[in-house]
């Protein structure tokens, strides 16, 4: 690359043997009036549209000495007569990184077509494929400009990843709706995204996005590590026996003391519904608090009861909406409905109305102290608790259905579990209704249950662990490859896919084996492989590394709690035994726990005594 200024080019621009420049085009293409375009690349190399002007005559180019050796970089300016070395020109081209013609045919393309709004916005895309860098992952934009892959994305990720990765290999970018994502599915090699430094690769961009464009929150300084950390001990260790003892009582007020529940005669119902509403109120009142203080009074457990199926109807309405106010498709009927709903949310988790309950998880205490300490208004403090109830309770739910539904339809597990759960029961000597609790003991003395969960979060669980490039960057793979990352881009695991759906890991992955977990002497199996190679993280429905969810050991409490009590007081039946499991609804993935395309209809009755 190194080579000698001619005078020529001294006041023209690079020679058009080396470098073909604009002057060669016949039409002039002049957009210097389009405010937010300008063109600059080198270390960053990604075009950001700002303010620049190109004309094809009658305009100077200047050539400058970059401070890379024997690697010359031209700048281009549209104003270029008596330039200053200190200037800095509004395109930089580093003659390294793109082909000689490289340049030129984005100008040709964009000159003959004009320069529109919509031409301008091309721009940007053309570089990027033409700046492509041999070290960077396959770049796969789609067929349409700026859009990309956005349809095909958000309709069934783990179709569309599937088939890029038979395409690509197990790392590669893809446009979508103007973002250029790149996916790694090599689970040996995800410990290089899960512990790089913030600085590098962040997390706290996006989540902000999100908290935004679905629950309209604001946090001024938001550092979700900081946070995680913060919360961390109100949802661990010490306090985790006060939050399962709670979840205990709720569970038994919702299921137990109510009425309408404690019928001999069968009862239909939907299995989601059940298992969603039962999980999401008891989780609401263990972490949010009661309306009285007295779990055991009948009054305090009915106020308990209305309460929580109040916030349980508006909530689930709204959390048929969050997946497209997520990707901001809703429609203008969406978001007036999605508004209304979080309004009444909004009041019905207002800092007044918390702070009048009783029974206040330490966790509620610790997050309101924390918005404080954040100087958010009481506004803003009840949006977040909105936040913070699909945070904490989004999930737990639908596992549970899944969990379930998997028990009816396989009667090897379901007698399996529940010959589990009646033998630890009995050498407590009581029954389920006369116990004051489930110790911890207890509940981490269950080998086969906690295969059945493990098998049915790798089947169900479908998050995205994402990060935001912050800088230009090498990636290391296990394997000993390299790629390029550049700045603004997007990097993102997908474990549905690898480990959790890998069939070199898991044989026949996409079926329920209820022992998947189990070693032959009933102790829990951790050994997979994969390329011959143990795996590291070879089930991950609860995140990995600094992502790991803080809550996971109270939210598996609460998931046995619930299964636990339900086995052992009411009889439990497919209503039609030959229905077939439902789909996943696909524009969940990436977000937790998938839910079905549709609810399967059971009956239960409270058991003979």
């Amino acid at each position: 690359m190194n080579r000698s200024i001619n005078s020529k080019e001294k006041e023209h621009g690079p020679d058009s043997s080396f470098f073909p420049c604009v002057k060669m085009q016949s039409k002039t293409t002049d957009v210097s009036g389009h405010t937010g375009i300008k063109p600059v690349w080198g270390q960053n190399r990604t075009p950001v549209l700002s303010d620049y002007k190109i004309t094809h005559q009658g305009v100077s180019y200047t050539k400058k000495n970059m401070s890379l050796p024997g690697k010359p970089s031209f700048y281009f300016n549209s104003s270029a007569k008596n330039i200053s070395d200190n200037d800095k020109p509004p395109i930089s081209i580093d003659c390294d990184r793109v082909r000689p013609d490289g340049y030129r045919r984005v100008i040709e393309a964009t000159s003959h077509l004009g320069t529109q709004p919509a031409v301008l916005m091309l721009f940007p895309i053309a570089m990027r494929i033409l700046l492509q860098l041999p070290s960077e992952p396959p770049l796969d934009r789609g067929f349409v400009p700026w859009l990309g892959h956005a349809v095909e994305f958000g309709k069934d990720a783990a179709s569309f990843l599937s088939q890029m990765k038979q395409k690509h290999g197990d790392i590669f970018t893809i446009q979508v709706a103007g973002k250029y994502i790149t996916i790694l599915l090599d689970p040996h090699s995800y410990d290089s995204v899960l512990w790089e430094s913030s600085c590098q690769l962040d997390f706290s961009k996006y989540a902000r996005l999100l908290m935004d464009r679905m629950f309209d929150v604001k946090l001024p300084d938001y550092d979700p590590t900081e946070e995680k950390v913060m919360l961390r001990s109100a949802l661990q260790n010490k306090n985790l026996p006060s939050l399962t003892k709670a979840m205990f009582f709720n569970l038994q007020t919702l299921l137990l003391s109510d009425p309408s529940n404690l019928s001999r005669q069968w009862t239909d119902e939907g299995l989601f519904h059940l298992s969603y509403s039962m999980m999401l109120r008891a989780g609401y009142l263990t972490l949010y608090g009661n309306e009285e203080e007295n779990y055991n009074d009948p009054s305090c457990q009915n106020k308990d009861r209305a309460h929580s199926a109040e916030v349980y109807n508006e909530f689930y309405k709204l959390d048929q909406l969050l997946m497209s106010a997520a990707r901001s498709t809703l429609t203008a009927a969406e978001k007036k409905e999605a508004a209304s709903l979080k309004r009444h949310l909004w009041k019905l988790l207002s800092v007044k109305r918390l702070n009048s309950k009783a029974n206040k998880s330490l966790w509620l205490e610790s997050y309101k102290l924390h918005l404080e300490e954040l100087g958010v208004d009481e506004d803003m403090q009840s949006r977040a608790m909105l936040m913070q109830l699909w945070a904490t309770q989004g999930n737990a739910g639908p596992a549970v259905f899944w969990l379930l539904l998997f028990l009816l339809k396989h009667p090897a597990a379901m007698a399996a579990v529940q010959g589990e759960v009646e033998k630890i029961i009995r050498n407590r000597g009581q029954t389920m209704k006369q116990m004051q609790g489930i110790s911890q003991e207890m509940l981490d003395s269950t080998p086969v249950f906690d295969s059945v969960l493990n098998e049915t979060l790798r089947l169900t669980a479908a998050p995205f662990i994402s990060r935001e490039v912050l800088a230009d960057m090498n990636l290391r793979l296990a394997d000993g490859r390299k790629f390029s990352l550049r700045k603004e881009d997007r990097l993102c695991l997908f474990p549905y896919l690898s480990p959790q759906m890998d069939s070199e890991i898991y044989e026949e992955p996409e079926k329920f084996k209820y022992d998947r977990f189990l070693n032959a002497d009933n102790t829990e199996k951790k050994d997979f492989y994969k390329g011959g190679e143990r795996l590291k993280y070879y089930n991950m429905p609860w995140g990995a590394g600094i992502n790991t969810c803080i809550g996971k050991f109270h939210a598996v409490n609460s998931i046995k709690q619930f299964v636990f009590i339900l086995l052992t007081n009411f009889d439990l039946e497919l209503k039609d035994p030959e229905a077939r499991i439902p789909g996943y609804d696909k524009g969940r993935y990436g977000f937790g726990m998938l839910q079905p395309k549709n609810d399967i209809m059971i009956r239960y009755k409270l058991k003979d005594q």
